[in-house]
């Protein structure tokens, strides 16, 4: 498994980062509200418009479709308009529920009439590459390009590439998602640190649980439960064991790393074998809420708000917002305070680490029937530039904003209340100016977003090997059966209902159910688009 250590945190603004992320959780998209004082472009970005030495042309149409990602659409935005002019461009944007996005684009691909360009959610493109549909935008990058060249990671051009050519320009995603957080009052009621490995964080469950961390003299906490998926609130006991298992199929199925050129599921493991022996012996320390395997979530959060659970793991906004700002747990438990687990849980091999959600949230396609490819490149050069950036993010300068760390003026909050100011945001990402953006700002709501913002972006991420690699047919015809059967097994492990003596029996079985199939089929995927020889693992 790749292990990514992402040192540029992801200090993005709450509102519209949140309505990114809850698109994109998978596609995180993926994410900015108030304004700070704009940092200085690089010197090497060309901030003019690539059409400001050809104004006495005419403007050529360019077609876009995109999933709305909760934005509308108003032909007369001002910010569009401007950015129009800059350009030199004419656009005409169809945007479909997000929901919906995939079942109408392939209506278009069936047909082969596809707009100009195409924002498709992370590596979807893959499905439709091989039907001619797309152009090669590789000399196009590099002739018309320059911004787009320098601004997204190299690393994010490699990952996107599709037997060995460019197909889409890359959408940056910000791969730490998910925070361990601890009711930090209950720490300092108890006289403890922040556990820094897994010998001190079942001892701080214990405590959680058996010493009255709220002081009402009951019985009534747990030291582990969840807000969403229980898959999840184990996730950093795997990473002390050099692991992410992938949420039971979650975003990236048959979850894999590579050892000694072999490809090894983490599902059959030996790392995975022995986190379930620390997570058994959690469960049978009763630390863990009973509930935990039965739970909606829903319920779950309700539990956490009702200052009932010590830590939980989970997507970053929940503490800042979910329980804070959402449920108002301060209101029901006025002294509770959430704090990140920083730097992480250690384990015995001295290894540490998050689940990587992966650092490609989407693509931009170009139709290989085109008439203006160059245009269309050019104008997704200059939204790559900080100007391009502010104007589709932040809308008209004086108008909509002033400064970034200023409020956004009347008319701007208007805008983007009724979530039409900023719909070509989610084109270009320019992570970098998101993370200046925010770290200027001065408010406290965003400050307190940030810290758990930059925690997820902080610990040694976890990179599926098979990430970005299309899905195979065993996989489409095995791949839910397999994911079942580990999460069916994964509980009764925990439970004790089935003895982890019959390890081997549920490797056998895992190989049987089509776990060794899939593996099979993905290995040859990866060999096929890597020009590797790897080797199976199983």
């Amino acid at each position: 498994m790749r292990q990514i250590t992402r040192t540029r945190a992801a200090s993005i603004c709450s509102l519209s980062l949140l309505a990114a992320l809850t698109a994109a959780c998978g596609n995180d998209n993926n994410h900015s509200s108030n304004n700070s004082e704009s940092p200085s472009a690089s010197a090497s970005t060309n901030a003019s418009s690539p059409a400001a030495s050809e104004q006495s042309k005419d403007p050529v149409t360019i077609s876009l479709t995109e999933p709305d990602l909760g934005r509308v659409w108003k032909d007369d935005n001002a910010a569009t308009k401007e950015l129009e002019t800059r350009t030199n461009v004419n656009l005409k944007v169809t945007m479909y529920p997000n929901n919906d996005f995939n079942s109408k684009y392939t209506v278009l691909a069936a047909s082969g009439d596809i707009p100009d360009l195409s924002r498709l959610g992370g590596f979807d493109y893959q499905n439709y590459a091989d039907q001619g549909l797309f152009m090669d935008l590789t000399d196009l990058i590099d002739k018309y390009g320059p911004n787009l060249k320098q601004n997204i990671p190299a690393d994010l051009w490699d990952l996107t590439k599709y037997k060995g050519k460019q197909f889409v320009i890359p959408y940056e995603n910000v791969a730490g998602k998910e925070v361990p957080v601890v009711r930090k009052d209950w720490l300092d009621k108890l006289q403890l640190k922040a556990p820094t490995n897994l010998d001190e964080f079942e001892a701080m469950l214990k405590a959680f649980t058996f010493n009255d961390p709220d002081g009402n003299g009951k019985n009534d906490t747990y030291g582990m439960g969840i807000t969403n998926s229980y898959s999840e609130t184990f996730m950093p006991i795997f990473g002390a064991y050099g692991i992410a298992p992938g949420l039971f199929g979650g975003s990236t199925p048959m979850a894999s790393y590579v050892k000694d050129n072999t490809i090894v599921p983490v599902a059959v493991s030996p790392e995975y074998k022995a986190a379930l022996e620390y997570i058994k012996k959690l469960w049978d320390e009763k630390v863990v809420d009973p509930e935990l395997f039965t739970i909606k979530s829903d319920q779950a959060l309700q539990k956490v708000a009702q200052g009932k659970i010590g830590y939980f793991n989970a997507w970053w906004s929940i503490a800042p917002q979910q329980l804070t700002q959402q449920l108002k747990m301060n209101e029901i438990v006025p002294e509770a305070k959430w704090d990140p687990i920083l730097p992480g849980l250690t384990g015995p091999d001295g290894k540490s680490g998050m689940y990587s959600f992966g650092n490609v949230g989407a693509g931009m396609a170009i139709s290989a029937k085109s008439k203006h490819p160059e245009e269309a490149i050019q104008f997704l050069d200059y939204l790559s530039t900080q100007e391009g950036w502010e104007l589709a993010r932040l809308g008209v300068k004086g108008t909509h904003y002033t400064e970034w760390t200023a409020p956004r003026t009347d008319e701007g909050q208007k805008a983007y209340d009724e979530k039409w100011l900023d719909p070509l945001s989610q084109i270009v990402s320019r992570v970098d100016l998101v993370q200046k953006l925010g770290e200027a700002t001065k408010d406290p709501v965003e400050i307190e977003n940030n810290r758990f913002i930059n925690a997820a972006s902080s610990y040694t991420l976890y990179q599926d090997v098979f990430y970005g690699v299309p899905l195979t047919d065993e996989h489409k015809t095995y791949g839910a059966d397999v994911a079942k059967f580990e999460e069916e097994m994964f509980i009764k492990f925990v439970t004790g209902k089935e003895s982890l003596d019959k390890w081997d029996d549920y490797v056998e079985a895992w190989k049987k159910k089509g776990g060794k199939s899939v593996l099979d089929s993905k290995v040859a995927k990866y060999n096929e688009l890597k020009g590797t020889q790897m080797v199976s693992g199983v």
